[in-house]
């Protein structure tokens, strides 16, 4: 299955070339402010960390993405991280253009999504107003609950059509736009494939975070306990927030940062082993080559 032997070139160009962690873990360091002002609960911070990371981030995946490329394309390749800055720098901009269709393809699902839900509260209300209080759940209200779910399986099929643009825009020198139809065709081409790939990668994913945040999930359910127990028993006893101890702040920001330096090396060459893989079972070209003489065979 070209999952498992796409795997198995990812995890053996990562073992050749350590060098790869660097990368991630240069990933891992410009999001991690983001997450520690999350969990300290500073106010507006991680929103504006967000807007930044985003204009950031191109920068390093394409390096890493480049890096990969380095690692994967032959059996004793060899990359190191003046890679990342110069690919990087390369494909800065065609990625940046890239993740900003994606972020307008989220966001037009999201308006949709939110458009049909607060259909269904309207369409609740009303009906709670028509019986007199009570709630009346119809028909029209499964329906809506069905057309989200539609929706939302369309997304996430979207989603796994379009997986591989940004591989497409490093690996394959193509354009913002292009790397999506690129991706798409991939795809199309092995299904099957790339469902073992994708099932894979979140397997791993779900392993990696899990630690992290389950943790997370964990404290914050023991904080909202709290905060009810205090504010059962004396109103002025509730806690002014659900914020993190400064310890575990730090704590979970060093461990998260090592998990996302391992899932980030091993998911980005993971994804340009696969791509690769199924690149280079397309068929050669049929016309002349970029030296003028054809390849088509000449039976005279």
């Amino acid at each position: 299955m070209a999952a498992i032997s796409s795997l198995k070139t990812a995890l053996q160009s990562i073992g050749k070339n350590p060098v790869l962690f660097l990368g991630g873990l240069a990933l891992g360091l410009v999001t991690l402010p983001q997450l520690a002002t999350q969990l300290a609960q500073i106010p507006f911070v991680p929103t504006i960390l967000q807007v930044v990371t985003f204009f950031v981030t191109p920068f390093i995946a394409a390096g890493i993405y480049g890096m990969a490329d380095e690692a994967v394309e032959h059996a004793e390749g060899r990359t190191s991280l003046s890679t990342l800055t110069t690919v990087g720098r390369e494909k800065y901009v065609p990625l940046l253009l890239a993740n900003i269709v994606e972020l307008g393809i989220v966001i037009a699902f999201g308006i949709v999504f939110a458009i049909i839900a607060a259909i269904i509260a309207i369409s609740l209300g009303v009906g709670s107003l028509a019986g007199g209080g009570d709630l009346a759940i119809g028909g029209g209200f499964l329906v809506g609950v069905v057309v989200l779910g539609l929706l939302f399986v369309v997304f996430l099929v979207v989603n796994f059509l379009i997986q591989f643009f940004p591989v497409a825009v490093v690996v394959s020198d193509t354009g913002a736009i292009e790397s999506f139809g690129e991706s798409y065709r991939l795809v199309r081409a092995n299904i099957v494939s790339t469902l073992g790939y994708s099932v894979i990668q979140l397997v791993v994913g779900l392993l990696v975070s899990i630690p992290v945040s389950g943790f997370i999930f964990f404290r914050t359910f023991q904080n909202f306990q709290a905060i009810q127990s205090a504010g059962g028993a004396t109103p002025g006893a509730v806690p002014a927030g659900l914020g993190f101890s400064t310890t575990e702040i730090v704590a979970i920001a060093a461990i998260s940062l090592a998990m996302q330096m391992l899932l980030t090396t091993f998911q980005y060459t993971y994804a340009v082993a696969f791509f690769e893989a199924h690149e280079s079972e397309k068929p050669g070209p049929t016309g002349p080559d970029i030296d003028g003489d054809s390849v088509i065979p000449n039976f005279e």
